[in-house]
């Protein structure tokens, strides 16, 4: 009798152990059917949503070209920013082969903004006779992320708002 009921355990064990091992590998077969079925885009060179803006009047000071230390001011304008960097338009022509430091003071929302970064991108505006630079904050903290953060998802859900009345 007792031989019996281990001869009933060792089928079911071994009918669980069966079932489970074929359930995973349809599932298996499933994802990876899934994952090369995917259309491959190609990747996004930005990770934030960019607002789009106009601040003129914003102060920009270069910190660093390369290693030469500059602790100059320029006059500039914010044309976008997001929580990875800004976008600005500027007179001042930097040489890229160099990497430059930078930190730009700016208020949006009546929130002010001290922020470090560095020169990633240029872009030549011939209408306006300027360069436009792609900045991307360095060293940004968290406080100063999330502040950055709330502040432009208030201000695009204020400009839906008004773009639906």
């Amino acid at each position: 009798m007792e031989e019996i009921q281990v001869i009933k355990l060792a089928a079911v064990v071994f009918i669980i152990l069966v079932s489970s091992i074929i359930y995973f590998t349809q599932t298996n077969s499933k994802k990876r059917q899934r994952t090369t079925t995917k259309e491959v885009k190609p990747p996004n060179r930005r990770d934030n949503f960019r607002f789009r803006i106009n601040i003129k009047n914003t102060v920009m000071e270069v910190l660093k070209i390369g290693s030469l230390n500059v602790n100059e001011y320029i006059d500039c304008e914010i044309v976008d920013v997001s929580v990875g960097g800004v976008g600005i338009l500027s007179d001042y022509d930097f040489p890229l082969r160099e990497k430059v430091y930078v930190r730009v003071h700016f208020y949006l929302d009546h929130e002010e903004f001290l922020l470090n970064g560095r020169i990633v991108r240029k872009v030549e505006n011939i209408k306006k006779r300027a360069v436009i630079y792609g900045i991307q904050f360095i060293d940004l903290s968290a406080i100063d992320e999330n502040r950055l953060m709330k502040t432009i998802f208030a201000m695009e859900n204020e400009r839906r708002k008004i773009a639906i009345k």
